[in-house]
């Protein structure tokens, strides 16, 4: 992992890795991360993520950029691992698919306040595993 995971983070990791213990089958953990995006973006408090939000200006080398490093550094190893857990048979991408539409939601959710995004994102996410995991690949 590039760097620590800072508080900021750790609380984040605790959040994902507690809604994602009501899943028992990796694709449905896969799936999970999308839903908790999901109930996460209804919040009215909801501003965006923290990480994106301090690294927009942040200069080269700086704090921000560190921890921001580390925290997508971990959530793509939590993609990867996922994806091995169902039976991807190309892990990697399947995770930097999945990454990139997380990551496109939560500036979807943040910028445009589109509640429909996150339905739109997990059906998307359910397409790639699908098409990443045959079916009779899939671990349950």
């Amino acid at each position: 992992m590039a760097g620590r995971i800072r508080p900021r983070a750790t609380a984040i990791v605790e959040r994902v890795g507690r809604a994602l213990a009501a899943y028992d089958v990796p694709r449905d953990k896969l799936l999970g991360i999308f839903q908790y995006q999901a109930d996460l973006y209804r919040r009215p408090d909801y501003r965006g993520c923290p990480f994106a939000a301090a690294s927009a200006e942040a200069q080269p080398g700086s704090a921000a950029l560190e921890a921001t490093a580390a925290y997508r550094a971990w959530l793509r190893s939590l993609f990867v691992q996922l994806a091995m857990d169902a039976g991807a048979a190309d892990p990697l991408a399947l995770a930097g698919q999945l990454h990139l539409l997380y990551d496109g939601v939560g500036i979807s959710a943040r910028v445009d306040r589109d509640p429909a995004a996150s339905a739109a994102a997990k059906s998307a996410a359910a397409a790639l595993v699908d098409a990443a995991i045959p079916a009779r690949r899939r671990k349950v």
